[in-house]
């Protein structure tokens, strides 16, 4: 695990501004911005031709092969260098194959097989790989320079290419020093920010700077980029009562053991993230089955209702599996005290309040273990949110009369029920499966968003575009007539890379700890991707498939849990201990033409006097004008 960078220069532009010195200097820049990412090591090469300049470095945590897996790491005659952040959890196997084949391989480390496996197959190497990661690859001879992302994007990767010169980084703020003057801020993006918690790939909020999508390579040469996509989620499904339920438990029992097994490789301690739900106590569960000895588990709980803290349910799982138990409380000086330091990792304004217990328990497990296992992925995979389930009554609902969904809605919004449920009673209102997924997923209505946005025509044009970029998912859906499965498609190409492993990534990143996803072993993924929705959701049982298969893992009281959410308790701390510092953040400037302050004041007021509980939507509004004062504002000298 470790934080990767580097620049590469082609034709006419080689040398510029001016020389070796130059590029050795500002990779050293683009280190030292991502060292949090890899405190124990760091690496550069810069190499020269007559058609091409590159410089490719890494900032390292020390998981495999400790002592000898520096990096970058090139093949034999030094033609070909990597550099590579994440794991490949099938290195050993790949290892003996290329022996086999005569390569010599000097360290231990898993990242020293992708040269030699780039040799045999080209690009096509990426396949051939089972991890998180994102690596940068030079081929010398070729005069390419190759780019590669894990297959659902666990590992972030981001590029800026302008006139025969592209840079790539980990993070943005790795990228900034490539550019002479901080990237224009991209106000389009953060609209679709607002309305959906996270700026959809391949955009970023910066002008001039992208993702690389998951399952993605990317070439550069002096002909410009090529990108080359080499896995997609499946396109064929398993037909209902194609296969008895007892063979499909099974097979996804099997794949999951193996997943989390695999993700046990490692020369330092590993633990566990443990939320006392199904998907971290099942992990928890197979941690303890493969002999592993004890080892610890994090959990972190909340000042306020019990309803918000699952610190009981973790115990319990703690207790039956022996583990070495660490919690944490988190109140609202907590939140006051780190807020800052939070968004100064984000690369662009990340609204989902989870952020805040996600970083604080990666700094509370990094006392003690440099690799933690995560429940992330689950709900995406096997149908566990509750929009899964209410999508399920979308085909009844559109039958009931205009009038009567509208006076529905609209006593249920002057009721004392929860937004969420006000959420999905106007999302079962959309005839478009694909409108109605940006209505479940959302922050803002669009009416919401018009009130506190500058511009309304802004607004209707993203509301589109976002419309347009889920289409597709329910479109091409391998389930005809089923929107449930697009919506599973659409999350776990969409909402989960760019939302929740963003999260876990630059949270635990930021703690320099290394998380690992284990449902997101990419067979497993695709075992469990091609089994229809209609059986992951049965009889109003969200996650049937999981159950079934960690049934005899798991107490009962644990698997027929309500699902809690990782959620602080804001609407009451906004009221209360958070109140000063709410309405001082939502009074700073933001990006220029993005907000309507008077619109901002109303929705504070309405929270502030209970007339509706406006928290989650001030608190995107507070997050995208922090993080542009801290990111943008005070961190614009990075690149000067």
């Amino acid at each position: 695990m470790c934080g990767i960078f580097g620049i590469a220069e082609f034709g006419n532009h080689v040398g510029s501004p001016s020389g070796e010195g130059s590029l050795s200097s500002l990779l050293g820049a683009m280190g030292r911005a991502l060292e949090h990412r890899g405190p124990d090591d760091d690496g550069t090469r810069v190499l020269r031709s007559s058609g091409a300049a590159v410089g490719i470095g890494m900032r390292r945590l020390s998981i495999i092969d400790v002592a000898g897996g520096r990096q970058p790491m090139t093949n034999e005659d030094g033609t070909v260098i990597v550099v590579c952040n994440g794991e490949i959890y099938n290195y050993r196997e790949l290892r003996e194959e290329l022996a086999s084949k005569g390569h010599c391989l000097r360290t231990q480390s898993d990242t020293e097989v992708i040269v030699h496996l780039y040799e045999e197959h080209g690009w096509a190497c990426v396949t051939r790989l089972r991890g998180m990661f994102a690596f940068a690859l030079w081929d010398a001879r070729q005069q390419v320079l190759m780019l590669a992302r894990d297959r659902l994007g666990i590992k972030p990767l981001f590029f800026h290419y302008d006139h025969h010169r592209a840079a790539f980084a980990s993070e943005v703020r790795g990228l900034l020093p490539a550019f002479e003057e901080v990237p224009e801020v991209r106000r389009p993006a953060l609209l679709r920010l607002l309305l959906l918690q996270y700026v959809p790939a391949p955009d970023t909020a910066f002008v001039g700077i992208r993702k690389l999508m998951p399952g993605t390579v990317l070439l550069v040469n002096e002909r410009g980029l090529e990108p080359r996509r080499y896995w997609q989620l499946p396109t064929t499904c398993w037909n209902d009562g194609s296969r008895a339920d007892a063979d499909i438990r099974t097979a996804v029992a099997g794949r999951l053991h193996d997943a989390v097994k695999s993700h046990l490789a490692s020369d330092v301690p590993v633990g566990a993230f443990l939320s006392g739900g199904l998907d971290s106590a099942s992990v928890v569960a197979l941690m303890s089955r493969t002999g592993a000895d004890p080892f610890s588990t994090f959990s972190v709980g909340f000042e306020g209702p019990p309803e918000f803290s699952e610190l009981p349910y973790a115990r319990q799982v703690a207790a039956q599996y022996g583990t070495v138990h660490h919690e944490l409380l988190v109140g609202p000086k907590d939140l006051m005290s780190c807020l800052s330091r939070i968004v100064g990792h984000l690369d662009e304004p990340l609204t989902d309040p989870a952020i805040v217990p996600t970083y604080l328990l990666s700094s509370l497990a990094a006392q003690s273990v440099k690799v933690v296992l995560t429940g992330e992925g689950a709900d995406e995979l096997f149908g566990g949110y509750q929009r899964y389930a209410l999508e399920r009554l979308a085909d009844w609902y559109r039958w009931v009369p205009p009038g009567l969904k509208t006076r529905i809605l609209g006593w249920l919004q002057r009721s004392a029920v929860s937004r969420r449920v006000v959420q999905g009673v106007r999302a079962l209102s959309q005839r478009s499966p694909s409108r109605r997924h940006m209505d479940w997923v959302g922050t803002f209505t669009s009416e919401e968003l018009m009130e506190v946005a500058a511009d309304h025509e802004e607004v209707a044009c993203e509301e589109r575009e976002i419309e347009h970029l889920f289409q597709p998912f329910f479109d091409g859906t391998v389930e005809p007539g089923s929107s449930l499965g697009g919506m599973l498609r659409a999350d776990l190409s969409t909402w989960l890379p760019d939302d929740l492993l963003t999260k876990v990534d630059r949270m635990s990143m930021a703690a320099s700890l290394e998380a690992r996803v284990p449902y997101l072993d990419h067979p497993l993924v695709e075992l469990v991707a091609s089994i229809p929705a209609t059986l992951k959701i049965r009889d109003g049982v969200r996650k049937a498939v999981l159950k079934a298969a960690v049934a005899d893992l798991v107490s009962p009281a644990i698997l027929n849990r309500r699902k809690m959410g990782f959620e602080m308790p804001l609407a009451s701390w906004m009221r209360g201990p958070l109140r000063e510092f709410v309405v001082e953040h939502l009074r700073l400037e933001g990006p220029p033409g993005l907000f309507n302050q008077a619109g901002v004041e109303r929705f504070l007021d309405e929270h502030l006097r209970g007339i509706q509980d406006r928290s989650s939507q001030l608190w995107s509004v507070l997050l995208v004008k922090l993080w542009y004062r801290v990111v943008v504002r005070e961190q614009a000298g990075v690149a000067s």
